[in-house]
Order: C-alpha cells, then sequence, then structure tokens
C-alpha cells in the first residue's frame, strides 16, 4: 500500500530529524522541519478523505503500478498542495503552528506520550479488527466468533491469517510509528495555537483520549457488542420448551431401507437466482441446479419457487450448519466448560443424538468426504464420535495417494477432484450391499472470492459470480452420473448450502433478510412428497435433520425432532409459529438446559 509507504518515508526523512532538533532546542530549525512535516501530512490526509468519501475510491492503494497511476497520485497531490498554499497565503494558518518555546524533556513526558500513543493504536487496531472480521466472516455472532477463537487453526486457509497480518497488524504498526513522535513533538513544544488555551498541555491528551474512544464506539458497534452483552448476560428457556429428543421419539424405517447422499455445499444461497425466479440476481448463476429442481422439492419463504431457509443464531458457519442440519441444533457456545473436543478427553455434544448416530444404529455405512483438513472447526471431533463417520478428508487423500504429498491448493485440494473422489467413494459403498450414507462438503464457493480452477468458464466480470456458475454445473453433472448408478433408484439426494455466503463484499448491496440457503430434495420416495406446501415456509436449516429422515421414508411420530419440523409433513415449524425474529432472539441467548443436556457426558 502506497499510502503505508509514504507514512513510514514521512517518519524516518522528518520525524527523526525533527525530534533531534527539539532535543537540541533549536527553535528555528525546529519551526522549519515542523512546517514540512505538517504540509505533508496535511496534503495526505485530505487526499485520503477526498478519494475516500467524495472519489469513493482508494487510490492509494496500488493494484498495479502503472504511469497512469501515478499520474493520478501525483496530480491529486498537487492540487491539494496548492489549496493548502492558497489557504495559508489568505488565512496565514502556519502562523498558528509556529513553535514558541521547547519543554525540556522528562520521562514524565515520554511515558505520558506512549501511554496515549499505544491507546491510539489499541483503537485504531479495534476498528480496522472489527471491519476485518466482518469483512472476513460475513453476518457475524458472539457464537460464530467465540467458537472460532476456542478452535485451532490447523487446517485453516493461510490466506485468512495472512489478510489479518497485512490489514489490521500492519495498520497497527505503521499508526504506532507515526503516532508516538508525534505524541511526543506535541509534548515538548508549546505551538502558538496554544496561547488562546487555558489548560494548553491536556490538548495531547484530549485529542488522544476522544479519537480513540470515538474508534472503539465505531468498532464495538460494526461487530454488534450489544449483541455480544446479550450473550453473556441473558438467558433462556426456548430450546428447553421446544426441543424434542431424538431418543423419545418412535422413527419407523421403511422395511428397505434408503441410501443418503447429502451435499452440503459451501455458501450456497438461493440468493444466487434471477429475481424473477425468487432469487435476488439479475442473472441466474444457477440454471442448472434451477432446472435440475423441477424433478424434486424445494422450500421456499416466499410465493416464488426459490427462496430458502432463514439463517439463525448459531447456524451461520460451516460446522454450525452441519450441527444444525443433522441435530436440529443452533451450535452455542458456553462461556466455561467444554471446548467442543480441542482434546482427546473431550466430546463433542455428547448429550445430543444426530442423524448419524441414528443411522449408525440402523446399520448405514457412513463416510464424510471433504477436500479440506477435517481437524478444522471440530468437523472431525463431530462426525467421528457421532454415528462413527469415516473421514475422507484432505489429509486421508495424501495417505491414499489421491494427490502428491506436497499439493495444496485453496483449503486443501478443489472440487473438480472431490468430485471425482466422491464417484470412487460411492461406488465402494454401494458395493457393499448395507444401506449407506455418503456426505460431502464442497470448498470453491467459500469466500473471499471463491476458488476459480484453471477450465472455470469466464462468464461474468466478478470471480465469485464465476465460482458459484461453475459449482452449479460440477453438482448438476455430478447428480447426472448419480442417475446412472444401478443404486439410484433406492437413493434420496440433499444439496443444501451450509450457510450464508461470508462474502461481505460480494452481497453487499443484498439486505440479509432477502438471503437464504439453497435446498433440495431430489428422488425421495413420492409416498412422502405428495401435497408438501413448498412456498411461503418459514424455517431454519436446523429443520432438515427430520425432513431428511422423512426423506428417506421414515415414519416420524409428531414430526418434530430436536427444533427441527419435517418440511414434509403440514406441521408448522417453530419459526412458523413464533416468528422469526422472536426465534432468533431467544436463540441468541445462553442456554443452561443445552450446556446441561447437550455440552457434557450422558
Amino acid at each position: 500500500m502506497v499510502s503505508y509507504f509514504l507514512a513510514i518515508f514521512i517518519f524516518f526523512c522528518l520525524f527523526f530529524p525533527l525530534l533531534n532538533e527539539i532535543r537540541r532546542n533549536d527553535l528555528q530549525k525546529t519551526n522549519a522541519l515542523l512546517g514540512v512535516v505538517i504540509n505533508i501530512a496535511s496534503t495526505l490526509i485530505i487526499t485520503l478523505l477526498v478519494t475516500r468519501y467524495f472519489l469513493h475510491t482508494n487510490i492509494l492503494i496500488a493494484k498495479n503500478y502503472s504511469l497512469g497511476y501515478f499520474i493520478k497520485v501525483f496530480s491529486l497531490f498537487v492540487i491539494v498542495e496548492l489549496i493548502l498554499i492558497l489557504g495559508n497565503y489568505f488565512f496565514h494558518l502556519s502562523h498558528l503552528f509556529e513553535v514558541v518555546s521547547i519543554k525540556r524533556a522528562s520521562l514524565k513526558t515520554v511515558l505520558r506520550a506512549l501511554l496515549l500513543s499505544l491507546l491510539i493504536v489499541l483503537a485504531v487496531f479495534l476498528y480496522k479488527a472489527s471491519f476485518w472480521t466482518t469483512n472476513t466472516f460475513g453476518l457475524l455472532n458472539p457464537e460464530q466468533l467465540i467458537y472460532n477463537l476456542k478452535q485451532p487453526m490447523q487446517g485453516a486457509n493461510s490466506s485468512f491469517i495472512d489478510s489479518f497480518i497485512n490489514g489490521p497488524l500492519v495498520v497497527a504498526v505503521v499508526t504506532l510509528v507515526l503516532v508516538l513522535p508525534a505524541n511526543l513533538i506535541l509534548f515538548h513544544v508549546h505551538l502558538r495555537v496554544f496561547d488562546y488555551l487555558r489548560h494548553a498541555y491536556l490538548v495531547p491528551v484530549l485529542l488522544s483520549v476522544v479519537f480513540s474512544v470515538f474508534l472503539i464506539t465505531l468498532a464495538a458497534k460494526n461487530i454488534n457488542a450489544v449483541g455480544f452483552y446479550r450473550y453473556f448476560t441473558t438467558s433462556s428457556a426456548f430450546i428447553q420448551k421446544n426441543y424434542v429428543d431424538p431418543d423419545k421419539v418412535k422413527l419407523v424405517f421403511p422395511t428397505k431401507k434408503r441410501n443418503l447422499i447429502y451435499i452440503y455445499v459451501e455458501s450456497l444461497e438461493s440468493t444466487s437466482i434471477d429475481k424473477q425466479e425468487g432469487g435476488q440476481m439479475s442473472v441466474n448463476l444457477l440454471p442448472k441446479l434451477t432446472k435440475v429442481s423441477d424433478e424434486g422439492i424445494h422450500f421456499s419463504n416466499t410465493g416464488k419457487k426459490f427462496g430458502g431457509a432463514m439463517q439463525f443464531y448459531g447456524t451461520g458457519w460451516t460446522i454450525a450448519g452441519m450441527v444444525s442440519q443433522t441435530s436440529g441444533l443452533p451450535l452455542k457456545v458456553p462461556v466455561q466448560g467444554n471446548t467442543y473436543a480441542n482434546s482427546d478427553k473431550q466430546r463433542f455434544l455428547p448429550g445430543a443424538t444426530t442423524l448419524n448416530d441414528i443411522l449408525e444404529e440402523e446399520g448405514y455405512h457412513q463416510t464424510i468426504l471433504m477436500g479440506s483438513d477435517a481437524t478444522f472447526g471440530g468437523r472431525r471431533s463431530y462426525f467421528t464420535q457421532h454415528g462413527n463417520v469415516q473421514i475422507d478428508d484432505y489429509l486421508q487423500a495424501k495417505k491414499d495417494k489421491r494427490i502428491p504429498k506436497d499439493y495444496h491448493v485453496w483449503w486443501g485440494y478443489e472440487d473438480s477432484k472431490l468430485f471425482k473422489f466422491a464417484k470412487q467413494d460411492l461406488t465402494r459403498m454401494a458395493a457393499k450391499n448395507k444401506p449407506f450414507n455418503f456426505t460431502m462438503l464442497t470448498s470453491n464457493t467459500h469466500h473471499i472470492g471463491g476458488y476459480p480452477e484453471k477450465d472455470m468458464p469466464k462468464k461474468y466480470s466478478q470471480q465469485y459470480s464465476n465460482v458459484i456458475s461453475f459449482t452449479d454445473t460440477q453438482i448438476v453433472q455430478f447428480v447426472s452420473w448419480i442417475k446412472t448408478q444401478p443404486f439410484y433408484d433406492n437413493t434420496t439426494i440433499i444439496i443444501n448450502g451450509d450457510h450464508l455466503s461470508m462474502d461481505a463484499e460480494y452481497y453487499k448491496n443484498i439486505s440479509s433478510s432477502k438471503r437464504h440457503t439453497f435446498n433440495l430434495i431430489l428422488n425421495a420416495p413420492k409416498s412422502v412428497t405428495t401435497d408438501v406446501k413448498t412456498k411461503n415456509r418459514t424455517f431454519g436449516t436446523y429443520d432438515m435433520f427430520p425432513t431428511t429422515l422423512a426423506a428417506l421414508g421414515v415414519k416420524i411420530q409428531g414430526n418434530r425432532l430436536g427444533l427441527g419440523t419435517n418440511l414434509l409433513s403440514q406441521k408448522q415449524t417453530i419459526a412458523e409459529k413464533y416468528g422469526f425474529t422472536k426465534v432468533n432472539n431467544e436463540l441468541s441467548q445462553s442456554s443452561k438446559f443445552y450446556n446441561d443436556k447437550f455440552m457434557y457426558e450422558k
């Protein structure tokens, strides 16, 4: 970033000599250097403000060092400099910032300057970190942030760490580099402008404190500090009142048990469909899935064909979405206690009964395939501890020599390989003559911008649009292959987005209330798909828990499991009963029942 380099250049070339002249008590040279510093700093600040708030661009952030770029920057600097010269000529502003006297340096003033500088640096860091967080993780809530802070970073995409270092951390360091010498100067000189103030020595203190409080307030607002306060201070009995224990519900499987293929598509939203069909785009990025949906069932929250699930607290990131869709529960994080199986001695929601637990008891062979390290986010712990699911992840692919040991792109390996390996896994599982549950998780559509494979068509101007469109093609091609397999007739396919996309920049012009996860059920028994209400439904991804079992032909006593409702039945969901806002507010609070029943060993 050119602005950073300019700031550091100002420091080394001007601040050091200026501090040296102050130390030597040379009033004339101090004024000369201070005038240059103020002039350059004013030019830089005004240029940044003009480009940011009037031209709506960051002209000082170089994406390519072309001649045209430098001409733009130079021209803007010249214009601002001319305005400053004219302003000073007519209003004599520089006279106000002349140094009248220089104070002797003392340990007390140095420490005061250091402490105030650190306060400003902390405020700047929190401010930048808050926007880095929301831009990186999208619709942030306390559970998501706290959960991820407690998890090890093993298996995480290194680009997140790099963007944090190059973002909030670098800005904080540069701020310290600039603010500390500026405060040292202010504490050791008496400017003419201070002649009009009774307590001039308080000016740096007041400026630092007000600026810091302002930035910290903006940061708190940006990360929804009120929501965090509620999370730590309120408690709700809502889950206890509405939870239906699967262990106490009669489940009747068909004589011939159906296979299940469950595809979690990273960040897939029905939002990606055009507005005419119910999405929010000007062009349909999912034309193939839209077409194949005619063969199955898709639940919409509106009167149009395509809508989807509302995103509730505790369901908005990958493992939370998986927990929600397989247990009917949000993923809530108690302030103390279990940290979701970060060690061998801990268990992941040991008190919960999940879809995988139920299918294991019914004799299903179960595998989950993903192109990333399953350890990240606790996915390995959750699926191995519930249903004894076989993990086929990025690490396993290297062990099986499906990919070279040094191979790594995106989160591990790309989706074209994932679908290839899925065909191999399904062929092997189908040969065992046992009912199977094959689950897979794609990754190409992960934020930010998605992963563009080499043979991905570039139909649109935005990379993420192209990645979403290519994922649409890959999924439908995979479904087409499944249809040709001997096991297809007795297999239900479910395609669901794991959560809303976290690519905040891509969806910045679409209200969160208009964004919904994609859902599709294919090849479910006709007996359970007739006379189903698919439109104007208010539901969450946790409703997929009983709905998935129903799509396998399982009869569910009462049509409810966990917090979920069988959408293939006439039963009202809890969101339809209480309303989205009520349910979301209740789920955002802590729950003693949740902690006691699900977090610890039975």
